[in-house]
């Protein structure tokens, strides 16, 4: 009898956008952070980033964690954020997504109307809201981490649409907010290939030309996002976007990370103030609301904090086979 590795997983979907959820079959090293866990995981599981996010068992537009012991008392769990490129260091549909499948798996005991899920990122403590009723999981609303903008109306070339800016904000990840005019190509399902091709070059121009850092995480130090919004659909929405992230990678959800920077964003431009909410509208149609709470400093930087609220559903659970004789079930894409 031959011995098998294998990897549990559950799936959700936020508003659209996968989260796959490796809950078990790695022991971390005892005592370590959250920051050690993840570098332990880059160093030694980059291979089932990739057998999991890519084909067969993912797709390139995959998204997924690992969901660690906690490093610290009162703490449910850690968060190893992983796309198709690379490992990351927040993500807001995935914090939706795993806290709701947190309570409704049984992994956090439910204690209704509200049960609180708290995770360590490496980018600081999240705190998530579950809301639930009988056997239902309804929603969940999350503390993200300090946002903020680093700067504005930073020259692009938009390939054959001519010259436009970005924003430089954070909101858990870099971002790089390009206004985009809806008459050229509208937000939506049929025109994701343009987007795909035009962020992508906007983030290696940025990348190039800009060095971010957050103000005490040293280890963030690079745009991973670059968002297009312009006028919503929804009468009762802020706007509408699209995220493009990782290796072309089109986000199917209005974005968690996203909502937190456009609402430093707002604020800075003076439209949006404490207790003030945002409704981001996705690709999809999908909702996230935003709030701002208020003002904080952080390493001597004036930083926003903001909450961020969505839905997500539990669409399957697997169990992978990893065989190491098969060199294709490692992971590929065609592209």
């Amino acid at each position: 009898m031959r011995i098998n590795n294998f990897v549990d997983v559950c799936y959700t979907h936020t508003e659209g956008a996968p989260t796959c959820i490796i809950h078990s079959g790695i022991t971390y090293p005892a005592g370590s952070s959250i920051l050690e866990k993840r570098r332990f995981i880059e160093q030694n599981f980059e291979w089932l980033r990739r057998a999991i996010m890519l084909e067969p068992r993912g797709h390139k537009d995959m998204y997924g964690v690992f969901l660690t012991p906690p490093s610290e008392p009162g703490f449910d769990g850690g968060v190893i954020w992983m796309d198709n490129d690379r490992f990351m260091n927040m993500c807001g549909h995935g914090t939706i997504g795993l806290a709701m499948a947190m309570v409704a798996n049984g992994w956090v005991k439910a204690t209704p109307p509200l049960t609180t899920v708290r995770l360590e990122t490496t980018v600081g403590p999240i705190t998530a809201e579950v809301e639930s009723a009988g056997n239902e999981v309804v929603s969940c609303r999350f503390h993200n981490v300090p946002a903020f903008v680093q700067e504005l109306d930073v020259p692009v070339d938009l390939g054959e649409f001519g010259q436009g800016t970005a924003d430089i904000l954070f909101g858990g990840n870099f971002f790089g907010h390009v206004k985009w005019d809806r008459s050229i190509a509208k937000i939506e399902p049929q025109n994701v290939h343009l987007f795909r091709r035009i962020g992508a070059s906007v983030k290696k121009q940025l990348n190039e030309k800009i060095k971010v850092k957050h103000p005490v995480h040293a280890h963030i130090d690079w745009i991973d996002i670059v968002t297009f919004h312009h006028e919503p659909d929804r009468a009762d929405a802020t706007y509408r976007n699209i995220h493009i992230f990782g290796d072309g990678q089109a986000g199917r959800s209005p974005g968690g990370t996203g909502v937190s920077a456009m609402v430093a964003l707002l604020e800075r431009q003076g439209t949006l103030r404490t207790g003030g909410k945002i409704l981001a509208e996705g690709p999809l149609g999908g909702v996230f609301e935003g709030e701002l709470l208020g003002e904080e400093t952080l390493g001597g930087q004036r930083v926003l904090q903001s909450t961020v609220k969505g839905a997500a559903n539990i669409y399957g659970y697997a169990k992978w086979l990893l065989d190491p004789s098969d060199p294709v079930g490692a992971g590929f894409l065609l592209t």
